[in-house]
């Protein structure tokens, strides 16, 4: 099946999208509906990698340091508790035994996050107070990182994996850090590498876990940078334990995490490829790296999906891409 026959078969439930497959230098793209390959769309989690990105980019610079307690920059969170055990009240606490820190936030092993489990107490006060997404009117991140505090961590820091919540800690520790992290991202990424189409949906708070906006052109530029750089390997190397990758399989669906996306480590299905690194986004969206077959790919749509897995156009297009 060809690219654009891959977008046509699912028109009738995503009506427009755009879809792109480049081995090496060869770029296959297709599309249906209004858009084009210039069309913005919001491009939601597939923020997470290039955040991830810039972190690691800030540490081999020495401007930060993995263990540095995120204290440093974010004294609204130096005091967190934990819950006693998951299903715990969150009133019913301990102290945290160590700091969070900058490792925590970049493979996602805070303590702030989503299990398979969203009835959790403390995963329930975390939407309530701190989730980010879906919201109109985002409050600027002094007042965010005080709604965050009230919320106790669901492990001790650096115990186990959870989704989401660290790389929206992650944008603001650099927001602090660098000045401004949409300018750090525009000098270090977005200028050198021609993205002339991506940014921050709001400026108020740089969501690090959803808020940008990008093209597919920017993402392959993107995409094809991390091909090349040393960055990848440190990025797309496998932080979880087989237990860890168990419980979270509602969102790995038995890959592993690097950082700021999935790597896949075992061969499930046909486009599952042993480095594959990348991810997928609420909005509809999804970009990976193959390193060992020089390809990238990238699908953007604007049908949100519904749960953690990934919509089926996801996968037929994987599929078409695994050619």
């Amino acid at each position: 099946m060809t690219l654009q026959a891959v977008l046509e078969a699912h028109r009738e439930t995503v009506p427009d999208a755009v879809a792109l497959i480049a081995w090496g230098e060869d770029v296959e793209f297709a599309s249906v509906g209004a858009d084009t390959r210039e069309s913005v769309f919001p491009i939601a989690s597939v923020t997470k990698p290039i955040v991830a990105t810039a972190g690691l980019m800030l540490v081999r610079d020495g401007t930060i340091a993995f263990d540095d307690p995120i204290a440093n920059w974010l004294p609204e969170l130096a005091n967190p508790v934990v819950v006693r055990t998951p299903q715990s009240p969150v009133d019913d606490v301990v102290p945290a035994t160590k700091p969070i820190t900058v490792r925590h936030l970049l493979a996602s092993r805070t303590g702030w996050g989503f299990t398979a489990d969203f009835s959790l107490p403390a995963t329930q006060k975390l939407f309530e107070n701190a989730h980010l997404h879906g919201r109109e009117d985002l409050p600027a991140p002094d007042e965010w990182l005080k709604q965050l505090a009230e919320v106790p961590l669901l492990h001790q820091p650096g115990d186990g994996w959870l989704y989401n919540t660290a790389y929206d800690v992650l944008g603001v520790l650099l927001d602090r850090v660098t000045g401004s992290l949409p300018d750090f991202l525009a000098d270090r990424l977005y200028r050198p590498l021609g993205m002339k189409n991506t940014s921050f949906i709001s400026q108020v708070l740089p969501s690090g876990a959803g808020g940008l906006k990008s093209t597919v052109d920017d993402l392959l530029a993107f995409n094809r940078f991390l091909l090349s750089s040393d960055l990848l390997p440190e990025l797309a190397t496998d932080t979880t334990s087989a237990a860890e990758r168990e419980a979270a399989d509602i969102f790995l669906e038995g890959q592993g995490w690097g950082l700021g996306g999935s790597v896949d480590i075992a061969e499930i299905d046909p486009w599952n490829v042993q480095g594959r690194y990348g991810w997928v986004g609420g909005s509809g969206t999804a970009a990976h790296v193959v390193p060992s077959a020089d390809l990238v790919t990238i699908l953007l749509t604007r049908t949100a999906m519904t749960s953690p897995a990934p919509l089926a156009i996801m996968r037929d297009f994987w599929r078409c891409a695994a050619r």
